[in-house]
């Protein structure tokens, strides 16, 4: 039996029985926070704007505001006077992490965390906070700016899931929603069966157990997403079905790290 979150208003949780549990992980989503997501999507003061045409869409290089020497849309600071350089908002997320997605195996999936991480933390320290120290209010911004960009790129190719999302809009797919679910009835049963597991678990070595099974339907996910997005063309329909399964088996995975004998297992949706 799991227990579920209230509706708005109730504070009392509400108990399901197998058979309603069944239909409710059949609704089952989950909505992944990005780290510096609305610092990247709000809007920009107007010194942070691109002139007409000159967004990432339609150009692969940008003016210095102080200067006016041509760099890549990526640069962070100016070449030629050292002056921050704000990031385009819709800047493609390989491109922010100095990556060539043609170059990436497995059609841009097999990103190397190692290297990424590597990346991220040198263009952090241009844009990190300390290094904002003399610099004017406006450059103050872009850095801001800068950061949160390179965090939420970092962040969207490192997780499995969002990457699989990204992938997707980048290849113009239909993006998965938070109604998609599982269609397979037999994939339905792991997923009660694996949260009642962990429902029941009463000690960590249990809820452990629980995240090794529930790491192999994880990691057939994410070899399935490897092999879609493989093909030529990107098998974009075997992707969506993968990262919507990805989904059920990343909120089991997350359940299980932070299970605790005193918490109750909560399914939002």
């Amino acid at each position: 039996m799991l227990v579920v979150a209230a509706p708005a208003g109730d504070p009392r949780p509400r108990l399901l029985t197998s058979s309603q549990t069944f239909s409710h992980l059949h609704r089952l989503t989950i909505r992944p926070a990005a780290a510096g997501a609305a610092a990247a999507n709000s809007p920009l003061p107007t010194f942070l704007r691109f002139n007409s045409g000159s967004s990432s869409s339609s150009s692969s290089s940008k003016e210095c505001a102080n200067c006016h020497t041509s760099q890549p849309l990526e640069s962070l600071s100016c070449p030629s006077c050292s002056f921050l350089q704000p990031l385009p908002s819709d800047i493609d997320y390989y491109k922010a992490m100095d990556l060539d997605v043609s170059k990436v195996p497995k059609g841009g999936w097999e990103v190397d965390a190692k290297e990424l991480k590597r990346v991220w933390r040198l263009r952090m320290a241009v844009t990190h906070p300390d290094r904002m120290v003399g610099r004017s209010d406006k450059e103050q911004q872009i850095g801001a700016q800068q950061s949160a960009l390179i965090n939420r790129a970092y962040e969207t190719l490192l997780n499995p899931l969002l990457r699989a999302q990204y992938l997707l809009d980048r290849h113009h797919a239909a993006p998965v929603s938070e109604t998609d679910s599982l269609e397979d009835p037999e994939l339905l049963m792991e997923v009660m069966e694996l949260r009642e597991a962990l429902e029941d678990a009463g000690s960590e070595e249990e809820a452990n157990a629980v995240r090794e099974e529930n790491s192999q339907f994880l990691n057939s996910s994410i070899k399935a997403l490897a092999d879609a997005f493989s093909s030529n063309p990107p098998d974009l329909e075997k992707a969506k079905k993968a990262t919507i399964e990805l989904r059920y088996w990343t909120n089991i995975e997350k359940a299980a790290r932070e299970w605790s004998p005193n918490d109750r297992i909560e399914i939002h949706h």
